[in-house]
């Protein structure tokens, strides 16, 4: 019995030490400077360490983990992907990491600068933290490369300082790795409308439609180029769409009015133009695009009341009260119509 008890310690005590031996010195070193914060010598004993036991997980392992430490997210990443490679042993550990500096950069961007700058008044401020927001983006995104999340906002953050080539190479990254979001393409395209280049932004909307049948502002934006290459039938045709899916959306029928109204398609404009004004009533600008409608075909009937509620809605606009004018004396009422036409002049020398 006293034989089998000191057998079985002498195995444990042997297993002890074939474990502590897997780990080679320079390794065990370097978990030992770890734990004991001294984090500059544990980076030089770990580099070595990857030197001389290139095909060791753990080595590649502590390596990563203090590249992080420093945050040189893309040289942690190249050592973890080599621990990884050998074995996946420190898989958990590796996904830890790298999911928490993604969550602390991304949000300490996203909370700390970039909301910020989005309403700050100073331009050099804005400009500052919007600077602050690329780099901590930047950072979130190298620490989790297969999450796409920072790159939209990062882009955005990018545009706002004036990196817009850097901007547009994030944001074709973005779609890259998230080819089904038609969401993102929206967000991309817009990008490529605001700097000009229409053919790319169009090819994103559409694409984007093609994901996703039902994006508003894909057909919005479609309705938008359309309308600039003044293809009129085919903004009408996206712009109705957009209306079908979001008929609350009172700058649907207003921007379908505006293309007839460019168009003297006075009489097609106007259901859409009252439809504008039934959800938005304080639009002065459809207003008096509504009243020019009117005046054009001779409505002069319709008109009436409806210039007389306008001028007490928007009392300083000339247009409005020249217009009410033209049609008091169309209506023969000489004395209202000189009125509203001293109106209109008095506005006019104001400004």
């Amino acid at each position: 019995m006293k034989r089998a008890v000191i057998l079985s310690i002498a195995v444990i005590l042997l297993g002890l030490l074939l474990i502590t031996g897997c780990r080679p010195p320079e390794v065990e070193g370097v978990v030992v400077d770890i734990q004991n914060g001294m984090y500059d010598k544990a980076f030089e004993l770990a580099k070595e360490a990857v030197q001389k036991y290139p095909n060791n997980a753990e080595a590649w392992y502590w390596l990563g983990y203090l590249y992080g430490r420093q945050e040189d997210f893309v040289k942690m990443n190249e050592a973890f992907d080599k621990s990884l490679a050998l074995s996946q042993q420190f898989a958990q550990q590796i996904e830890q990491a790298r999911f928490s500096y993604f969550a602390n950069n991304f949000n300490d961007a996203l909370n700390n600068y970039y909301k910020p700058a989005r309403e700050a008044k100073d331009p050099e401020k804005k400009k500052e933290l919007y600077k602050k927001a690329a780099e901590k983006f930047l950072k979130s995104f190298q620490a989790y490369p297969t999450h796409a999340e920072p790159l939209a906002p990062l882009a955005v953050s990018l545009i706002q300082i004036g990196d817009t080539t850097k901007a547009e190479q994030y944001l074709d990254k973005a779609i890259e790795m998230d080819p089904k979001n038609d969401t993102l393409m929206v967000t991309v395209g817009d990008f490529y409308y605001r700097i000009g280049k229409l053919d790319k932004a169009k090819e994103l909307y559409q694409r984007a439609l093609k994901a996703n049948p039902k994006n508003v502002n894909a057909h919005l934006a479609m309705g938008e180029i359309y309308t600039k290459e003044e293809k009129w039938d085919e903004a009408v045709k996206e712009l109705n769409t957009a209306a079908e899916l979001a008929p609350d959306n009172p700058t649907i029928p207003m921007n379908i009015g505006i293309i007839y109204y460019n168009n003297e398609k006075y009489q097609e404009a106007i259901p859409f133009l009252k439809k504008s004004l039934s959800m938005d009533p304080n639009n002065k600008d459809m207003t008096e695009l509504l009243s020019i409608c009117y005046l054009q075909t001779k409505q002069y009937d319709t008109a009436l009341p409806f210039l007389e509620e306008a001028v007490k809605k928007f009392p300083d606009s000339a247009l409005l009260w020249n217009n009410l004018g033209v049609v008091y004396a169309q209506k023969g009422m000489k004395e209202k119509a000189e009125e509203a036409f001293n109106k209109q002049k008095e506005l006019e020398e104001q400004n």
